[in-house]
């Protein structure tokens, strides 16, 4: 049987080399603040969005400064130009959230352009929209494991999903999974994504993270990602999952779309969904 639960890199080459030893100072108090983009565009309505922070010191600790006057566009290939709004419901929770008008949707083909102006500063970034394949089915099983010992009582089940997948393009993708509509990790630091050589023309009995009670509500979301998406998430991955070990690289900021040493990454994705509702296999 495959599986994401363990899916957090899928290129991860141990190189092991002896070396002298070297210190390194860090001059860390004098890190500069960046600004950093999260910013998605999709083929489903009120899924797009921009967020605007920048990055703390070294040393500092609680939320990241948010960015609330910028000035964010995004220009289609067609030549249309879709302003993003900060926070228009003015909830103190979404500072530093901009968003589209309610009816626009990505399309897929096409190119988006990022614009984002800060105290007179232009970070850009362009990626195309490309195609998602569609989730057949998700298909609910009894984990022997948890029945024997859950740890959360009733909560016994394990989901697969089902696709297929078109060997005719090269494609990447990024998994979330949802339980009651919360995003669900069988560790902090995992993202799950995957290319089309490692996945197979068929999907079959792929199982999602976490495990699942009786009437529970179940979300899969897959999100098409380009080439260099996929970069983004397998340095970041190796980032969040660096043990700083011997032979650990040293940490460094993942390679991103966007210009003008911002931080983050300007995603644009198709996206396929299936839901469910938990019920004993047979029922």
């Amino acid at each position: 049987m495959k599986s994401l639960k363990l899916y957090i890199g899928l290129f991860l080459f141990l190189v092991l080399t002896w070396s002298c030893e070297e210190t390194i100072p860090i001059d860390s108090l004098q890190t500069e603040s960046k600004v950093v983009i999260e910013a998605l565009v999709t083929n489903h309505e009120g899924r797009s969005y921009v967020k605007l922070s920048r990055s703390r010191g070294f040393y500092e600790t609680g939320a990241t400064p948010r960015i609330t006057n910028a000035d964010v566009r995004v220009t289609t290939s067609l030549g249309e130009t879709i302003v993003f709004v900060h926070n228009p419901t003015a909830d103190p929770e979404k500072n530093g959230y901009y968003w589209p008008n309610a009816n626009f949707t990505g399309e897929v083909g096409l190119s988006y352009t990022l614009n984002v102006t800060v105290n007179g500063e232009v970070y850009t970034a362009t990626e195309e929209l490309l195609p998602v394949t569609t989730i057949d089915s998700l298909k609910v099983k009894v984990d022997d494991e948890e029945l024997e010992d859950p740890e959360v009582p009733g909560r016994i089940y394990s989901v697969l999903f089902y696709a297929k997948e078109p060997q005719d393009r090269v494609d990447h993708y990024l998994f979330k999974f949802y339980r009651n509509d919360s995003i669900l990790l069988d560790w902090p630091t995992d993202i799950y994504f995957s290319d089309d050589e490692v996945l197979g023309e068929t999907i079959d009995d792929v199982e999602i993270a976490g495990y699942y009670s009786e009437g529970d509500v179940v979300r899969v979301e897959m999100f098409s990602l380009t080439r260099k998406a996929f970069i983004f998430y397998s340095d970041l991955s190796n980032l969040l999952n660096n043990d700083g070990g011997m032979f650990s690289p040293p940490p460094a900021n993942p390679r991103n779309n966007l210009s003008n040493g911002a931080l983050g990454y300007f995603q644009v994705s198709a996206m396929d969904f299936e839901e469910m509702v938990v019920t004993p296999p047979g029922d």
